[in-house]
């Protein structure tokens, strides 16, 4: 065994692991900690200028290279600040550990300065939250940390350590590989007789559709899905917010679910006799929870590595509880020995081919519209010009970045990411930061709203100090258009909060040493895009387009 001071002891135990990246702010509870990283280049701490931004950032960094990462904060504020971001990290399933340097034992549960209940507090938000209490145990919770964000369906956990247990501490441990004290290869097959049930439903299937999940991009099982869905003639349909789940180029691809979707694929999904729901909980995004979407009447065979979702929200025909990718495979090998050549089903595959045609004919009409300012349908065709097949597009809550879902296109997994279901405005820009530092081979571009752009703007700034060639957009509509609309819908038009006043965003970009770009005409994007990209730094593109007060929802069942 070596004998290592404390805060060293941690950054071993995350290099062992393979942690590349920590996000946070100093602070003086944690300086034993990140100055074990001076003169690293194994291991680095970025210090973003908010706590939030640095939560957000190492969840793009997480989703986007597969691999854990960690923040490290202080204490009081700078631990609570990483909230909202380690919720999105909690729904969007990342592997981030949450670090927070605590108060010395002796402040703890007396009022003193700074000291939360910081275990207390992130709960709800992760998979497992605890506090150290001696020195030597520091490499084992880690430990027990690592197991339990790795293992299974993948979050975020919390690690409090107080400051008296850091601070010119020193502990005999050995750096011990992952696999000492976790699973790190296999993947968790199916049930064979459930699998066997699966697949003679599959068969008799006369309109099936394969709802392709998140659990689909954490296995890996994008090659899988397309060829169940290739076997059977399926309709290919990833669920909400998972549109790189499968390539959106595929001849039974029809387009995204849910209220910022297609109501083409509302219409497939309640025609559908027969769901493979592989590796998605069948969320409210997806299905509105009624009866409206899903058919009463279709039969759902779900697969989930978490045993607690099958049969959460609908109740399944067939339930698997186990690893997409594992389970494709067995679904795969029992359907080819019933069909060795695939089954052919030229009915539901034309009326697959009408409803993506159809969405098709859609959008091209939306090339006619007019205005000045542009409206925001507009900006996705030049954008679609533009995108490298493998960029990968942060999508920001709002109403005109929400345009996205039904409108860009993606043929390779981890090249989406978006708010999870959380539904935090303002993540957009410091999730697209951590997307770039995750796949740093891959180009990328954030898609904000002029609201949620002010929340993290600051981080700019890192962008700058770091090098992180991050292509930001920002659509000016000058509102949160989602609130006005509902203020004008349902209270009489009496706009409050609702309305904005902005700054010039390509301006602040250039305040902060990025590249600024403001471009007002559709024939300009794909230029200013390409050209953003191919600068190799940050930069800002601000366009201003017109209110967008969206139609109700498509009504699910095609009617």
């Amino acid at each position: 065994m070596a004998r290592m001071k404390a805060g060293r002891a941690v950054i071993e135990a995350l290099r062992a692991e393979g942690v590349e990246y920590t996000f946070g702010v100093v602070g003086t509870t944690t300086n034993s900690i990140v100055t074990e990283m001076y003169g690293r280049s194994d291991i680095r701490f970025v210090d973003t200028r908010h706590e939030e931004g640095a939560a957000f950032m190492a969840y793009g960094y997480a989703r986007a290279s597969g691999k854990p990462t960690a923040c490290i904060t202080t204490s009081g504020p700078g631990s609570t600040n990483l909230l909202t971001g380690i919720a999105l990290a909690y729904k969007g399933r990342a592997p981030v550990m949450v670090i927070a340097g605590d108060v010395a034992r002796d402040y703890i549960e007396r009022d003193g300065s700074q000291a939360f209940d910081l275990v207390g507090l992130f709960k709800p938000v992760t998979y497992s939250a605890r506090q150290v209490n001696k020195t030597e145990r520091i490499p084992e919770l880690l430990h027990d940390a690592f197991r339990t964000a790795l293992s299974g369906k993948r979050g975020p956990v919390f690690l409090g350590i107080p400051r008296d247990l850091l601070d010119d501490q020193t502990i005999e441990t050995d750096v011990m590989a992952p696999e000492t004290y976790r699973a790190v290869d296999g993947r968790i097959p199916g049930d064979p007789q459930a699998i066997q049930r699966a697949a003679t439903l599959l068969a008799q299937a006369q309109r099936p559709l394969l709802l392709a999940g998140g659990g689909v991009i954490d296995a890996e099982a994008g090659a899988e899905a397309v060829a169940l869905a290739e076997l059977l003639d399926m309709a290919l349909v990833p669920s909400y917010g998972h549109n790189d789940a499968v390539p959106n180029s595929h001849r039974l691809y029809i387009g995204a679910p849910g209220r910022r979707g297609s109501g083409e694929v509302a219409e497939a999904i309640h025609h559908a006799d027969v769901i493979l729901a592989l590796g998605t909980r069948l969320s409210q995004s997806t299905t509105y929870w009624n009866d409206s979407v899903i058919n009463p009447r279709t039969r759902i065979v779900q697969v989930d590595i978490d045993l607690q979702e099958i049969g959460r929200n609908y109740p399944v025909a067939v339930g698997i509880a186990g690893d997409a990718k594992a389970v494709a495979q067995q679904l795969l090998q029992a359907l080819r020995q019933e069909f060795p050549k695939g089954r052919p089903n030229p009915a539901w595959r034309a009326e697959i081919e009408t409803l993506a045609a159809r969405r098709h004919a859609r959008l091209q009409a939306e090339l006619a519209l007019t205005g000045d300012p542009m409206m925001p349908q507009r900006v996705y065709p030049e954008l679609r010009k533009a995108l490298p097949r493998d960029c990968m597009v942060t999508i920001d809550a709002g109403v005109a970045p929400g345009l996205s879902y039904d409108r860009l296109h993606f043929d390779l997994p981890r090249t989406l990411f978006n708010y999870a279901g959380h539904g935090g405005l303002g993540m957009g820009y410091s999730v697209g930061l951590g997307t770039k530092l995750g796949r740093p081979d891959r180009p990328a571009v954030s898609i904000q709203g002029d609201g949620g752009f002010l929340y993290t703007s600051q981080e700019i700034n890192t962008a700058v100090r770091w090098g992180i060639p991050l292509v930001s957009i920002v659509l000016n509509n000058r509102c949160h258009g989602a609130e006005k609309y509902q203020q004008q819908r349902f209270y009489d038009g009496r706009y409050i909060g609702v309305d904005l006043v902005n700054p010039r965003f390509d301006r602040l970009a250039e305040v902060y040493g990025a590249r600024g770009f403001y471009v007002t005409r559709p024939d300009e994007i794909a230029d200013a895009v390409a050209t953003a990209l191919a600068a190799g730094g940050p930069a800002v593109i601000e366009i201003p387009v017109a209110e967008y007060f969206p139609p109700p929802a498509p009504t699910p069942g095609g009617h």
